[in-house]
């Protein structure tokens, strides 16, 4: 029988997400962020179809990367009831942010609380290898997942989920001891399965409609989207691998060029998000101590690094601030 591993600050990260005293001070201007998504999202899938100079094209492809980047950032403030005070449209925002990314809201939403309650556990520690997984089989888990394995995951569940029942969710935890997408089936109630199935209706209805009668060539859209899949899979990494296993201060906050970090919505403040959930975007960057920062490209780069043993000395995973 497993011993489930107990670290430094899960007692801090309740079951359930407190948001009952949550007040939203930015809901209206969020309903603008998302419209403001939805026409660049737009703009930049009809430039990268067009016949506009190759140049233009692949920094289009660059440019839209990071806009869904933003987009998930936004869909990350429904997450966490943040995204508009009105329940419906806070909802509304998370789903339409969801189907931008390519996915359905109730998944993310459900499993990103997950996150906060097993960051740096064994199922998230994807950078180490532990006590009874297999060398090759973490490489290969670790890779598939950082060079676009994330992403498509969310993609394809949804086309799936429609037609499997409830009782699937039990089958799916099968691998949750290193695998933390695994483990986040447990956290699944009867109702999020209900929602996520008629969730996908919607989204079967839109991908099939954007490939076949949309304006944009279905290449363009699988051109854009990989992209995207690649860079946003690795980013998911970068603010925890060689973090303290800690389950709140595994985490780095990163500094980012102001319009990199305007573009992810202050996502890459990940240490302040983690600490205080409930600060909306809006306020991640002036409530954080830039100090407590190190750039996001050297953290990008070390996510390409292959998984190594997990060290007897855990000091080595203390925290350096350039």
């Amino acid at each position: 029988m497993r011993v489930e591993e107990v670290i430094e600050g899960q007692d801090m990260v309740p079951a359930l997400e407190p948001i009952a005293e949550r007040r939203v001070r930015y809901g209206m201007m969020n309903l603008f962020v998302m419209l403001a998504q939805v026409a660049g999202w737009m703009l930049l899938l009809s430039v990268i179809d067009s016949d506009a100079h190759i140049a233009l094209r692949i920094a289009s492809v660059l440019v839209f990367c990071l806009l869904l980047q933003g987009v998930f950032s936004l869909m990350h403030e429904y997450c966490h009831y943040n995204a508009h005070q009105n329940r419906k449209l806070n909802y509304l925002i998370g789903f339409v942010s969801a189907t931008l990314f390519g996915t359905i809201p109730t998944l993310v939403r459900v499993q990103h609380w997950g996150h906060h309650r097993r960051n740096r556990t064994e199922p998230e520690r994807g950078e180490f290898i532990h006590a009874g997984e297999r060398p090759w089989v973490k490489f290969l888990r670790y890779y598939s997942a950082i060079l676009g394995g994330l992403w498509l995951v969310c993609f394809l569940f949804p086309i799936f989920v429609v037609f499997l029942p409830y009782s699937v969710a039990r089958w799916m935890t099968s691998d949750e001891e290193f695998n933390t997408y695994s483990a986040a089936f447990n956290d699944f109630k009867p109702r999020d399965w209900t929602h996520m199935r008629l969730e996908s209706l919607f989204f079967y209805v839109f991908w099939i409609s954007l490939g076949l009668w949309g304006p944009w060539h279905w290449q363009t859209l699988i051109i854009a989207y990989a992209a995207f899949a690649f860079t946003w899979s690795n980013l998911q990494w970068i603010f925890h691998i060689n973090t303290p296993i800690h389950t709140i201060e595994g985490a780095y906050n990163l500094r980012a060029p102001l319009l990199v970090r305007l573009g992810m919505l202050n996502f890459n403040y990940n240490l302040t998000h983690h600490r205080k959930p409930h600060i909306p975007w809006q306020e991640l960057y002036k409530r954080s101590n830039q100090a407590e920062t190190q750039p996001l490209w050297y953290r990008y780069a070390l996510v390409f690094r292959p998984p190594v043993r997990f060290p007897e000395d855990t000091s080595v995973l203390d925290k350096q601030y350039f």
